[in-house]
């Protein structure tokens, strides 16, 4: 069956209480559509590693995607408290792996790795953190970026891991991908970019031995008509273009596969049916900015497109500030059925 994810930024700018935190927590735990979060990672943002356990300790259905960057925390101790987190949550917990684009984002918190570098530490963190899970005894870790002696936890993940979903467009990524992901996270492409995209993880993670699932971000924009979904995505376009810097936008220093990717994309505004870049090129190529507008029969044609050519799940969001609404509930209801 098809899933749907969406976002969540638990505590936006200026909340000093955990209220409005709380009513969105509340409203997505009691959505029926709603399989998985993403609760993400800056270097700016209120640290994930609070957020994702205080929402999972108020629901009941509330499964988090948390986002996490290798080098933040050693590798057992990031398998130990993910191991006990997943145990808490009483096994609703993933893993967003997120290397980093930002090399900017990456200093504030000591981090200057060089990105290929980067690449090579996370193969090395998730092979420490895989075995740590696993293990049935203690063992030693020596190698290029940790060290690690008489590693052993005691609470293992409810299902023996925790699933690991990650994301990137440059070959580095796609290789850390092909060994660790259990789920691909792409970006939204029409119909031929995410085709190449996904037969290339797949061929790398067969050649691993591995089998990939994939999902896909994108901001829905439905109306009863295409004139009405135009219009809410347009408002959203002009929200965007009149604020001054409260929406996130994609740095000049990310100098991502992914960012070059997306831009590239917006020397068109629309491609195949519905797929539309406005919010992509006004955002500087930002991450789930590329969207879907029309009709219920139109977006619900597209999404179908992309379940033939492998799409397992779909993460979506709409409006300026790429959030969940529920009013997408029924849609994403009959999709669900229809995409099975």
């Amino acid at each position: 069956m098809v899933e749907f994810f969406t976002g969540l930024q638990p505590l936006e700018a200026g909340e000093t209480t955990p209220d409005a935190l709380l009513a969105r927590v509340r409203e997505l735990d009691r959505s029926e559509v709603i399989d998985r979060v993403l609760v993400g990672y800056s270097s700016t943002w209120p640290h994930n590693h609070a957020t994702a356990p205080f929402a999972l300790a108020l629901t009941e259905k509330f499964s988090p995607i948390v986002a996490h960057r290798p080098g933040v925390l050693p590798p057992a101790a990031a398998a130990r408290y993910f191991a006990t987190l997943d145990v808490l949550a009483r096994g609703r917990l993933a893993i967003n792996v997120v290397v980093g684009g930002s090399d900017k984002d990456l200093r504030r918190e000591s981090d200057d790795l060089p990105k290929a570098e980067r690449y090579r530490r996370a193969v090395e963190y998730l092979d420490v953190v895989r075995r740590t899970w696993t293990s049935p005894e203690q063992f030693d870790h020596h190698g290029e970026y940790y060290t690690a002696e008489a590693v052993k936890i005691l609470t293992k993940p409810v299902r023996g891991q925790v699933p690991i979903f990650m994301g990137g467009e440059s070959d580095d990524a796609v290789d850390f991908g092909a060994r660790h992901a259990d789920l691909y996270m792409l970006w939204g492409e029409p119909f031929a970019g995410t085709k190449e995209r996904i037969d290339r993880v797949r061929d790398a993670a067969e050649r691993y031995g591995r089998k990939m699932r994939f999902s896909l971000s994108l901001r829905l924009f439905v109306g009863d008509t295409d004139d009405d979904a135009w219009a809410r995505a347009r408002a959203a376009e002009r929200q965007i273009a009149e604020a001054s810097g409260k929406f996130l936008r994609s740095s000049s220093t990310d100098t991502s596969v992914g960012r070059q990717r997306a831009l590239a994309l917006t020397d068109e505004e629309l491609h195949d049916d519905c797929f539309w870049t406005g919010l992509t090129k006004l955002l500087g190529g930002f991450a789930n900015s590329q969207a879907l507008v029309g009709t219920e029969e139109r977006v619900l044609n597209t999404l179908g497109t992309y379940r033939d050519l492998g799409v397992d799940a779909f993460l979506v969001t709409t409006g300026a500030e790429a959030a969940w609404d529920p009013a997408l509930e029924g849609f994403l209801a009959r999709a669900k059925k229809e995409l099975a």
